[in-house]
């Protein structure tokens, strides 16, 4: 995808550009039949490219690894699928791609007029140190490839490979997710902002708890719906309002 090279500016001592092919997956990994199925069916499907690897010789950022994490390289992957369902099927494309390949992966899932991005934590499984647990899942609301959003516009422009933080593998890996998680945090401001380490798992789990609250909302106003007694359905909005206060709590610290 040409778009995301010009997104993310990786040096050329880095970028690959090969083809993955479908049977790569199948003749490594013990895939179940839906995930053969899903990559059989060329609307979701229709090509994989390996754009970039990211490792210690290409690029000089030192290889990162503790009792928990493994980055020795970075992989950049991008899969092109259609417009068929999209918002149902990248996210079965990620699933895959993230459950069996053990790198480190920004993964990019694409039709003709959207993308979205998406990270991952993976951290090696303590009883076989070749595989990875997945903890997270992080990926982008789906931008436009032509005309994408204020703030999405300004969360691409802070993906290029000069501004991040190269410490090491893991923090240039994390650089990406910590805008993934910005560009979320930004769904609520209004305003991009890439934040620091800290700041950014902060607004996560901000994020994660407005997620809990509203489905919470959803649950009890379906209740209150069905509710025929009057002090019931009282209390049941009683504890929507409160709820909704605290979406709005949680809010106005990510804004701050």
């Amino acid at each position: 995808m040409d778009l995301l090279n010009t997104i993310l500016h990786i040096p050329d001592r880095s970028l690959v550009n090969k083809k993955i092919t479908k049977a790569f997956f199948k003749r490594n990994f013990d895939l179940t039949s839906s995930e053969k199925a899903l990559l059989d069916d060329f609307n979701i499907v229709t090509s994989i490219d390996w754009l970039a690897s990211v490792s210690p010789a290409n690029s000089n950022i030192p290889p990162f690894h503790d009792e928990f994490y493994l980055f020795e390289e970075v992989q950049v992957i991008s899969i092109q699928t259609s417009d068929l369902d999209f918002d149902r099927n990248h996210h079965r494309i990620i699933d895959l791609v993230q459950k069996y390949i053990p790198y480190p992966i920004l993964l990019c899932v694409w039709h003709k007029d959207a993308f979205v991005l998406n990270t991952c934590d993976k951290k090696v499984n303590q009883n076989d140190s070749t595989r990875r647990t997945i903890e997270k899942n992080y990926t982008t609301e789906v931008i436009n490839r032509i005309k994408p959003t204020e703030r999405q516009q300004a969360f691409l422009n802070s993906l290029n490979f000069a501004g991040l933080d190269k410490t090491n593998l893991k923090t240039y890996y994390d650089s990406y997710t910590q805008r993934l998680i910005s560009l979320q945090a930004a769904g609520v401001s209004g305003v991009f902002i890439p934040r620091t380490r800290d700041r950014t798992q902060s607004d996560m789990e901000k994020l994660e708890k407005i997620e809990t609250l509203q489905k919470e909302v959803q649950l009890l106003q379906s209740q209150a719906k069905k509710e025929t007694q009057l002090s019931q359905r009282i209390a049941l909005n009683t504890e929507i309002h409160e709820k909704r206060n605290q979406i709005e709590q949680l809010k106005a610290l990510i804004i701050e």
